[in-house]
């Protein structure tokens, strides 16, 4: 729970202070290597969602240079599903640390699942959907959910 609590305080400053853009170049190398179905889900997602999975990709890039496509794309569509419920960073912060009755609140504390299920929909590998679902357990798995909690 700490963990959480201080992955959670790190994006939620960052949000504050602004994580930037996704620039040209970070669309263009997401369009290339996500399938069309990925890519339009990606754009969906908030642009602070889209830095941060940028982030998350370049940070797993520098630890797993060897990574697959599946493993990258799942780098870039692990919050995929916060685009189906976009929400304040306020609101965020307490869905991930509190247990609420709220629908819309329970929903984001699975938002892995929604996005499993909107991956399903598209077509993305089984491996995609494994890493987004945090059920693979390999080395490269843990440095990938390593360098999302990193940001």
């Amino acid at each position: 729970m700490l963990k959480n609590i201080e992955h959670l305080y790190r994006r939620w400053r960052a949000m504050g202070e602004g994580l930037g853009s996704v620039t040209s170049d970070d669309v263009a190398m997401t369009k290339e290597l996500l399938s069309d179905a990925e890519f339009g889900l990606w754009r969906a997602m908030s642009s602070a969602d889209q830095v941060h999975s940028v982030q998350v990709l370049r940070i797993f890039e520098k630890w797993e240079p060897d990574a697959t496509r599946d493993e990258k794309s799942a780098a870039l569509l692990h919050d995929v599903a916060k685009a189906i419920s976009p929400m304040s960073r306020m609101a965020r912060s307490v869905a991930t640390i509190c247990s609420f009755r709220r629908e819309r609140w329970r929903w984001y504390r699975h938002h892995e699942e929604m996005g499993v299920e909107a991956l399903q929909r598209v077509g993305s590998s089984k491996r995609t959907i494994d890493l987004v679902r945090r059920s693979a357990l390999d080395a490269v798995a843990l440095r990938l959910y390593e360098a999302d909690d990193s940001v």
